[in-house]
């Protein structure tokens, strides 16, 4: 075989001197008709030579010429034939002179060199990645280049830009359920190249990857940053079927939830309230609505969801565990449509439409439940009542500058009366405005400015009639810039500024009948931030990142100190200006080597530094009250280093996962036995700090194409708590240490119009503090309880199914209705939330607390449930 390579290769050498004197000009524009099948490339080279008289020359060493190609150009310029023909062969071809020579690819396909070597000129390509029907930006779309390992993902806007040298190359546009577009740029100046992909309706297809479809592994490595699609959220069914945002969280390896109706989550260890959630850059403080039965963001309002679990953009921070980053739709710009979607307990609304055609639109979505109808009969006096509303409007000044406008409102209220008028309950309300700009300074440099508000309410009424009640309340006011810059295809720097101002309530009675008892002052933070994503080479890239923060207390207010017994020793009255400042500096940095296109390592620390605390020693959502505090003179912020390792393995159209992580926090915040959290001006003094270690292994395996989908997922994970002043065992698990959890979802779609989703979950229970011993008084059994967090309850499983019927047959219909059969917890496991030792069982078989038994009873363990089989229907309809 080597001695036909090198005969082979002579032959092209003579070929190639004897032709060389006729020779003259090498015209690339010329058009031939070549049609090659199967045949090698040594023959298929010597038909383009005898078509264009164009000699080659290259080293056999390099170049197979006697693979087997196949070329089919007809009436086509040289440079094309030849550009189609080396493409899929990773070889470059170079006008050297009055010949063409060939090697291995490295960047552009084609370049012509002159006599001396020159840098080649560099350009940039940039433009926005949108979707063909509703002009809806993709976010995360891919953006590569062929037969190179350069490529980008457009950014949170569906804007990309990458800079390349001067050639020609391939564009290749793609999202995840939606066609593939390629296009050839003869890239001689800077291009502004937009594109509209279009839906993918053969769904029931099983799309095959070949090997020319690579991706870029580095932008979509899954091991940085999740990305859920939208039928990822619409599979996440809550209690009543309906499609369910932050439970659709749930369904991912080192999350952990509370259990039934709640949307409480836990990642890697964290506690509750060290998950950052974002909706159009505005945090959210609760993403709940009746205690956490729904989530507060209604399906139909949402875009698209990232979820960081480790190394979280440098443009973000103040959270330890997580980032959940959700954009709202920009609404159709070009056409009008609405949908309306009923379920049992609740009613979504959604009208969306262009203000002027491709240059502006809106988004309005209304949802509310309709609750009372379940307990009429039995409670006539309760009232629970929720609603949520999502606006947005944007405007495309000009291909440089675009406006946003985002606003999101949610409430809740519990509220009923028994024999007496007097009427008591709870409330709770999520606010939030955002304002954003985007402007182009070039086709390399994008910048992103945003004014936002957020503000959340708690109240809680003892007399609603005379609007007597305890509330508390977060708030905040920010100003950012967010600068993206694209210098080579190598480097994507991304760099920035935070103003932040924060105000509190901590929990007071009504201002108009009490004078204030618990103070917060106020705080302004300044937050700068620069980090780089580069590619050392198409195997390694490294990410790397510097946040600097800068938290300054703000008077007027009232601080008290404490000694190291936590006795107050001193009261402090501050006046306006700052009082107390942290500085802290937060690095991250992250090296993946991707081994070929299918297999990625990645390893990576970050450290996070946590500012602000909600305050609560219960886990449970239904006995909790909320008040956050900011970290200041007594109050320590929260510091976490994570370390994590992970591995990624592509298989055709399946993916495998494992990530195991290290993390370590100082100053966890734990809390006094017995610790009086409401109206106790000194709140602080009842915070523990302790040391906490997190540590666990994620296994995930997936098919996210084709008719057939489906996610298996298993983690470990451990939280123990190092807390010598709260428990006398000194280290102990978190009361959200579940240190098992497997998940199972299926999807699959049989028809044009059935598709069915199952969902099993397991994981180990809650922990609780159990009684260690009992003693006896006055005949009653008493426990005692003397180490913390020293039991489980039993283990939490649940399986959910859903039917979904397209009731047109026709799919082009501007018309669409749907039909949702869902069971939530199909075998009625009845999962226990609470177990209570104050009760004694009676004679009968029935539990009583022992309050008229004069005789010795023994305490009985008892335990509470939320829910068991739940069926639900629910009807969708669409217009456009």
């Amino acid at each position: 075989m080597q001695i036909i390579k090198n005969i082979t290769f002579l032959s092209v050498l003579i070929l190639y001197f004897n032709c060389y004197t006729e020779a003259q000009t090498i015209d690339l524009q010329k058009k031939i008709t070549v049609v090659q099948k199967k045949q090698t490339l040594s023959a298929v080279l010597n038909e383009i030579h005898k078509k264009a008289g164009i000699n080659f020359s290259y080293n056999n060493a390099d170049i197979d010429n006697l693979q087997r190609v196949t070329l089919i150009a007809r009436n086509k310029p040289v440079k094309n034939v030849l550009y189609q023909l080396f493409s899929g062969l990773d070889i470059n071809f170079t006008v050297v002179e009055k010949q063409i020579v060939l090697k291995k690819n490295q960047y552009a396909l084609i370049t012509v060199i002159p006599e001396v070597k020159k840098e080649p000129k560099k350009y940039s390509i940039s433009g926005y990645v949108k979707d063909s029907i509703d002009n809806e930006v993709l976010i995360g779309a891919g953006v590569s280049i062929k037969s190179t390992y350069f490529g980008t993902m457009t950014n949170a806007y569906g804007y990309y830009s990458i800079s390349l040298p001067e050639g020609n190359y391939v564009l290749t546009f793609s999202y995840l359920g939606y066609k593939d577009k390629s296009l050839v740029v003869d890239l001689t100046s800077d291009k502004q190249i937009s594109q509209v992909l279009t839906r993918d309706e053969t769904q029931l297809e099983i799309v095959v990857i070949n090997e020319e479809e690579k991706r870029d592994v580095f932008e979509k490595n899954p091991l940085k940053e999740i990305n859920l699609n939208k039928r990822e959220i619409n599979s996440a069914k809550g209690i009543v079927g309906e499609a369910d945002v932050v439970k659709s969280i749930n369904n991912l390896p080192g999350v952990s939830s509370f259990g039934d109706g709640s949307v409480l989550f836990y990642v890697r260890g964290g506690d509750k309230d060290q998950n950052l959630i974002l909706i159009d850059e505005t945090p959210i403080y609760n993403p709940s609505h009746l205690f956490g039965f729904f989530s507060a963001l209604a399906p139909d309002a949402i875009n698209d969801i990232k979820i960081y679990k480790n190394n979280f953009p440098v443009k973000y921070g103040g959270r330890l565990s997580s980032l959940i980053d959700i954009k709202t739709k920009d609404g159709n710009m070009n056409k009008f449509g609405f949908s309306v979607v009923s379920s049992p307990l609740t009613g979504s609304y959604t009208i969306d439409g262009p203000i002027k055609k491709k240059r502006s639109s809106f988004l309005m979505t209304l949802r509310d439940s309709h609750l009372n109808w379940i307990w009429r009969r039995n409670l006539p006096n309760l009232n629970v009542n929720f609603y949520d509303f999502h606006l947005k409007f944007n405007q495309i000044i000009n291909r440089k500058n675009r406006l946003y406008f985002s606003m999101f409102s949610g409430s809740d209220i519990l509220s009923g009366s028994r024999q007496s008028a007097v009427s008591s309950g709870l409330s709770w309300k999520n606010n939030a405005l955002s304002l954003r700009w985007n402007h182009l300074f070039s086709d390399k440099l994008f910048s992103n400015t945003t004014l936002h508000s957020s503000k959340y309410d708690y109240f809680l009424y003892y007399s609603q009639n005379e609007n007597h009640y305890w509330s508390s309340f977060i708030g905040d006011v920010s100003l950012k810039t967010d600068f993206s810059y694209f210098p080579n295809p190598k480097n994507k720097i991304r760099f920035g500024y935070n103003i932040n101002n924060y105000f509190f309530n901590p929990g007071n009675l009504d201002a108009d009948y009490f004078s204030r008892s618990v103070y917060a002052g106020d705080v302004t933070e300044f937050v700068l931030y620069a980090g780089n994503d580069y590619s050392v080479n198409e195997k390694l890239n490294v990410s790397y990142g510097l946040r600097y923060v800068s938290w300054n207390n703000v008077g007027p207010t009232i601080g008290f100190l404490f000694d190291e017994n936590y006795h107050m020793t001193d009261t402090n009255f501050y006046n306006k200006g700052i009082y107390h400042s942290f500085n802290s500096l937060e690095p991250q940095v992250s090296l993946s080597y991707s081994f070929n296109n299918s297999l990625l390592m990645t390893l990576s620390y970050d450290r996070h530094v946590q500012f602000l605390h909600l305050l609560s020693n219960s886990v449970s959502p239904f006995t909790t009250t909320d008040v956050w505090m900011p970290s200041g003179p007594v109050v320590k912020p929260e510091k976490l280093n994570q370390y994590v390792f992970g591995v990624t393995k592509t298989l055709s159209e399946y993916y495998v996962n494992f990530q195991t992580y290290y993390k370590t926090i100082a100053n966890y915040f734990e809390y006094n036995e017995h610790a009086n959290m409401l109206l106790n001006p000194l709140i602080e003094g009842e915070i523990r700090f302790a040391r906490a270690k997190a540590y666990g292994t994620e296994l995930s395996f997936s098919k996210k194409k084709g008719s057939f989908n489906f996610l298996f997922s298993y983690t470990y994970s451990r939280i123990l708590i190092n807390g010598n002043k709260v428990s006398s065992s000194g280290i102990y698990p978190a009361a959200y240490d579940k240190p098992h959890k497997l998940n199972i979802n299926l999807f699959y779609k049989t028809s044009k119009r059935w598709t069915f989703n199952i969902n099993w979950v397991y994981s180990s229970g809650l922990r609780y503090s159990s009684p260690t011993g009992f003693y006896y008084y006055q005949g009653y059994s008493v426990p005692i309880y003397s180490e913390k967090n020293n039991n489980c309850l039993p283990d939490y499983h649940r399986l959910d199914f859903s039917a979904d019927l397209s009731l047109n047959k026709n799919k082009n219909a501007r018309f669409k209705h749907n039909l949702l059969f869902a069971i939530y917890n199909i075998y009625n496991r009845h999962n226990a939330i609470a177990v209570n030792y104050d009760k004694i069982e009676t004679d009968q078989g029935t539990f009583v607390i022992p309050l008229n038994f004069a005789y010795e009873n023994e305490i009985v363990t008892t335990s509470k449930s939320l829910s068991g089989i739940i069926p639900s229907v629910t009807y969708s309809l669409k217009f456009r």
